[in-house]
């Protein structure tokens, strides 16, 4: 019986897809008389459906070895293409991750968007990530999974644009649309290149190919660096990574799905491109100076943010540096265990902040504190989020932090130095956070802010306890091969988290440094909290590159090609002009002009003849 979820369970992506399109039902004519809500009960509905399928194949496919699926695509003049569908307890996993926390995020969204009338586009939006997602996990193919990749950027632009009236969300959605294709396109550069050389799409035909290639060093270097580029985009990665933060104009309950799962879209298809990426040192060696660069920039401007929002957006950047780090360091499989559990945990922080920001109106850290006594549900959950991403046993996080902690120092120790730094600077952002909000005095933003009704403590309450419970989880379906991080390692990296939010503690509920907190050299407060002016060296190198050579073509345009144009057209009518003036009407004149011309014409053919 169990076993036909598993054979079937590549039409989990169709129940979400089927919810989208109708959902479109619901069009504004029919909204007057229903209201919208309707599409968000079916979207719901058939989520719960695609979580129950892809729960029950992953009981049924537990410690068997994966099958795949193929159905043919293209096959003419000796082209032969098919799509392949890998079943694994992998795949299986990631869809129970997508489609479970796609479900928190669409009832969340419920009390959320209570009085929005966007219900029907949003719900839609939300089901075409959902079917997007999930066929990324199932597709065993580069070439598909670079196809899904783009509609996902499609559906970021939409989604972030949900309220399309507001200047700073347009604005938000092209910014972001535009950063993620500057990397689609470097990305379609290496989909193409890597295909002549291996001869396949598919995962592991490349895996196998790479297992035993022998290629030219430059060429493998300048593929495998295109093959990174999409990646950086979809996981906000330096200096791609504006865009997410642009990305916090649209609602929170979308924040929670992309925060969370929607930006680890790259980091699965890197995980599956591991085995090319080790051809190349240098790859590799740019995986690992991107990610300690995001990882370390990302905590950093964290604490300076004042933002709720934006001070998780860049942990979000930072922490997909880690899934960098892993694939550097050639631990693909550590990397998955961390998308996993970096998910149930980010789901629950966006979650909780989302649930304050709801009542108190404002996301300005500054203007929020004391509720404590007032939220301790979001309060609660806020913590278990942060001991979940931070590595704090016995949560699950602490396990893939830890493995790759220990391999990092014994291959390369600044590695380690770095993602040490990195736990500090995190678990003083989220503690820093976490008292700003809860901790001090009552303000008046926060003097009625409730605890919020059912529809958002339900999720909230539910990835809780999954925070809790994941470690019993991923014992249970053997998710990652359990190992003894060594003891240094363990006390390394709880003291340190335990540091971070304790200095938190002490700067912003202590009373020996004076309120509000301003660092020592207000130059480095605006370096951090402008993001060390990455948008100002974006206008003056990219875009004043981009912005120069558009007027330079303009000036050309005009000059030349349309200068060109412009004159044969001047010329021809002066031509005509000045040539009406000497018609006759005779036909003896036209007679003789023509016989004349084609005198000359022939004298000129035959002039090497005569000569």
């Amino acid at each position: 019986m169990l076993q036909s979820f598993a054979d079937t369970v590549w039409l989990v992506p169709l129940y979400s897809l089927a919810g989208m399109v109708l959902s479109l039902i619901w069009s504004p004519g029919i909204t007057r008389k229903t209201g919208p809500r309707p599409a968000g009960y079916l979207n719901i509905l058939l989520t719960f459906f695609s979580f129950v399928h892809a729960l029950l194949a992953t009981v049924a496919i537990a410690n068997q070895p994966p099958q795949y699926l193929h159905w043919t695509w293209l096959d003419v003049a000796g082209l032969h293409f098919d799509i392949p569908v890998e079943i694994s307890i992998l795949t299986t996993t990631a869809l129970m991750l997508i489609t479970g926390l796609n479900l928190m995020a669409q009832v969340f969204a419920i009390g959320y968007m209570e009085m929005d009338w966007g219900w029907a586009r949003f719900y839609a939006l939300l089901a075409l990530f959902e079917g997007g997602m999930a066929a990324l996990v199932l597709l065993d193919s580069l070439f598909f999974n670079y196809v899904v990749l783009e509609i996902l950027t499609l559906a970021t632009y939409l989604l972030i644009g949900l309220w399309f009236n507001q200047p700073l969300v347009v604005t938000g959605a092209r910014d972001a649309f535009l950063t993620k294709r500057v990397g689609d396109l470097v990305l379609l550069m290496g989909v193409l290149g890597i295909y002549p050389l291996a001869g396949s799409w598919n995962y592991d035909d490349l895996a196998a190919w790479a297992a035993t290639a022998q290629v030219n060093p430059t060429l493998i270097t300048l593929i495998c660096l295109a093959l990174i580029a999409g990646p950086m985009g979809k996981c906000a990665q330096f200096p791609l990574h504006l865009w997410l933060d642009e990305a916090m104009e649209g609602p929170i309950p979308a924040s929670i799905l992309r925060n969370a799962i929607v930006v680890a879209t790259g980091a699965w298809v890197l995980v599956k491109l591991t085995p090319v990426l080790t051809l190349s040192p240098v790859a590799l060696t740019a995986l690992l100076v991107i990610g300690s660069v995001t990882a370390l920039g990302g905590t950093l401007i964290a604490i300076a943010q004042v933002d709720i929002k934006r001070a998780l957006s860049y942990l979000v950047s930072a922490y997909m540096g880690w899934v960098f780090i892993a694939v550097g360091l050639k631990e693909p499989g550590l990397a998955f265990v961390f998308i996993l559990t970096y998910g149930v945990a980010m789901a629950l922080l966006m979650m909780s902040i989302g649930a304050i920001i709801w009542n108190s109106i404002t996301q300005d850290l500054r203007l929020l504190g004391g509720l404590w006594s007032r939220r301790p549900i979001s309060g609660i959950s806020f913590l278990v989020g942060s001991a979940g991403l931070l590595a704090l046993p016995p949560l699950a996080g602490f396990l893939p932090q830890a493995e790759l902690l220990d391999t990092a120092f014994a291959r390369l120790p600044w590695v380690g130095v770095v993602l040490l730094l990195v736990n500090t600077f995190a678990a003083f952002s989220l503690g820093r956070t976490f008292c700003l909000i809860w901790g001090g005095e009552v303000k008046p933003m926060t003097a009625r802010s409730p605890e919020v009704f059912w529809p958002m403590i339900l999720p909230m309450t539910v990835d809780l306890g999954l925070v809790l419970h994941l470690p019993i989880l991923m014992w249970r379906f053997d998710w990652v091969i359990w190992t003894h991080p060594s003891l240094t390692t363990a006390v390394a990296l709880t003291v340190t988290a335990l540091l971070g939010w304790g200095a938190a503690a002490w700067v912003y509920l202590g009373k020996a440094i004076p309120k509000p907190v301003q660092f020592p050299l207000p130059s480095v407060q605006d370096l951090l909290a402008y993001d060390f002016y990455t948008p100002k060296l974006y206008r003056a190198t990219v875009v004043g590159a981009v912005d120069m050579i558009s007027r330079i073509t303009a000036w050309f345009d005009r000059t030349f090609v349309d200068g060109t144009g412009n004159a044969f057209g001047v010329v021809t009518l002066l031509g005509g002009d000045r040539l009406k003036y000497s018609t006759t009407g005779q036909s003896q004149a036209y007679i003789l002009t023509i016989l004349m011309g084609v005198a000359i014409l022939v004298i000129a053919i035959c002039w090497p003849l005569l000569a």
